[in-house]
């Protein structure tokens, strides 16, 4: 009997834990400074057509910024994703090179919760982007949805 209760206490244990496995994998909660995506950062490369989408001004004295959007779940037809494999935040200064990070997926039907801490910024005023690209390497043009915690944004065309 207590052999039956035990298989069935790690039995539900197995399924609590898979349920939180799934529940974690619609989010992605990253430092910018941690290793996995100091290796993804790329430094002074070209802003794509159409960025920056967000401009966004700094307090004195801050020195990084955190930035959180949601995949996108569809193509620009309207067709649900199978093949997301990472997306990109673009990051410009007036006086400083664009910077570009690489985020892997976790699913490649997208859809995820992406929040990126501790991203450094030289220049109090930037402006950043973020684009999706599929595993054919296609990126998509930059979306519009990106939030940044801690600075004043202005969206596209804003003054």
């Amino acid at each position: 009997m207590n052999r039956h209760i035990l298989t069935g206490l790690l039995f539900a244990a197995g399924l609590s834990f898979s349920a939180c496995e799934t529940m974690q994998s619609n989010a992605l909660d990253k430092s910018a400074l941690s290793q996995e995506l100091r290796k993804e950062t790329m430094p002074d490369v070209p802003l794509p057509s159409g960025c920056p989408t967000l401009t966004t001004s700094l307090p004195a004295g801050q020195t990084s910024v955190t930035v959180s959007y949601r995949e996108p779940a569809t193509d620009q037809t309207g067709a649900p994703l199978a093949d997301l494999a990472y997306t990109t935040i673009y990051l410009s200064g007036r006086q400083t090179k664009t910077k570009a990070f690489r985020i892997w997926t976790n699913d490649a039907h997208g859809g995820a919760l992406v929040t990126i801490r501790d991203i450094p910024v030289a220049d109090q005023e930037f402006g950043l982007c973020v684009t999706a690209t599929n595993w054919a390497r296609k990126e998509s043009p930059p979306g519009t949805a990106a939030h940044v915690d801690g600075g004043k944004e202005r969206g596209k065309g804003d003054k």
